[in-house]
């Protein structure tokens, strides 16, 4: 028997027609279904047509203040727990990193007056809506 394999596959599961799920039809708040009707006007998950939106609607799918504060918080009370476990490994290992090479370039007296707080707010305010919408549309709640 010879098996198919497909080289480029989608890192998506493919979702069948009974699977798929609707703005109109996911158990979401008014809010929530703006910011995904706003997502898939944009094009979907990756947002192809982005710049087709005004800033305010630009604003409204790319940020989410809430999760900016709250961060891995905001990620574990959505269900997105893995995806919040990672990202905040991944901020600490870029504060790390970061701190390591300043330090090794000579500028770690500059160390002191550094704060960090923007990014990893930045991080999670950017990714939350997109992480939720593969979540709840796409089915898709993995590690990353």
């Amino acid at each position: 028997m010879s098996q198919h394999h497909t080289e480029h596959a989608s890192p998506h599961p493919a979702i069948s027609a009974a699977q798929a799920t609707t703005v109109e039809s996911a158990e979401l708040s008014e809010t929530w279904k703006k910011r995904f009707a706003l997502i898939e006007r944009a094009g979907g998950f990756k947002m192809p047509q982005l710049k087709e939106l005004s800033f305010g609607e630009r604003m409204t799918c790319t940020f989410n203040f809430v999760a900016a504060l709250f961060g891995p918080f905001y990620y574990m009370a959505k269900g997105m727990w893995k995806r919040g476990l990672t990202y905040w490994g991944l901020a600490i290992a870029g504060i790390v990193l970061l701190e390591l090479i300043i330090s090794l370039a000579g500028f770690g007296h500059i160390l002191s007056s550094m704060h960090y707080g923007g990014a990893w707010a930045g991080l999670f305010g950017v990714m939350a809506n997109r992480d939720y919408y593969k979540k709840v549309m796409l089915h898709d709640n993995g590690w990353f």
